[in-house]
């Protein structure tokens, strides 16, 4: 259970991060919710204690009266199945992703040389925001990472002169979260991906880090498992069945 904790601490913790230039990151006893205005990321509900009716009914208000495109993200710690009081309740999941976790030990070897660029310009800005969105499909605004790459570690990663793909690295006490890990579609099938998550964990390890987790999903799943990554919640996106 402190494994999970401390999964999701980083990934609240990242998304605060990511709205802080917005001041609107918000919680209370019962929900947190960020939002970025004109963006697609992060933009999200969660739970901070166990649901009832009068939460469910606040998070659908939320849903229904903020125009950002939000997203109520549920971590189902117990089940593998699709929690029906959501869908009862007028929600509908719309995506998931594997909340997954490795203990650090000892440094794993590299096979491939890659340079990792970090974010600190507008211009680096704009061609991390260009090749999130060639390897995921949708977009992080170019004001966001610019106006948030102070406070978060995003990385422009390259073989040679070419553009890899992209990765965050958000620490969290002795956690090292990976988030955004990317390939650009040219670049897939050469184990980019693998050699990438190598280089954050033997960061995390010089960090001090003894733990690391990541959100992944359905396709990647696998190939966590393949470097030792376990699944321990499955973290539900829903929408409003009327979005």
């Amino acid at each position: 259970m402190e494994t999970i904790q401390s999964n999701i601490t980083n990934l609240t913790s990242l998304w605060k991060n990511a709205t802080l230039p917005y001041n609107t990151y918000n919680e209370d006893e019962n929900i947190g919710y960020c939002f970025v205005p004109n963006s697609q990321w992060p933009n999200k509900i969660w739970l901070k204690k166990e649901h009832n009716i009068d939460i469910l009914n606040d998070i659908k208000l939320l849903l229904k009266s903020y125009p950002n495109n939000l997203t109520f993200s549920y971590f189902d710690i117990n089940s593998d199945k699709k929690n029906i009081i959501f869908e009862n309740h007028g929600f509908e999941e719309a995506s998931l992703q594997y909340g997954m976790s490795l203990n650090l030990t000892e440094k794993v070897k590299v096979s491939k040389q890659l340079k990792f660029l970090l974010v600190t310009d507008v211009d680096l800005s704009k061609k991390w925001s260009q090749s999130f969105q060639q390897a995921f499909g949708y977009h992080i605004s170019v004001d966001t990472i610019n106006k948030t790459y102070h406070h978060i570690n995003y990385y422009l990663v390259y073989n040679q002169e070419q553009i890899v793909g992209t990765v965050i690295s958000h620490q969290t006490k002795s956690t090292i979260g990976i988030h955004s890990l990317g390939i650009v579609p040219n670049m897939r099938g050469s184990g980019y991906a693998t050699e990438i998550m190598y280089h954050i964990l033997n960061k995390g390890l010089e960090k001090g880090c003894n733990l690391a987790t990541l959100q992944a999903s359905k396709m990647a799943k696998s190939m966590y498992e393949k470097m030792g990554f376990t699944t321990e919640y499955i973290m539900r996106n829903y929408k409003l069945k009327t979005q």
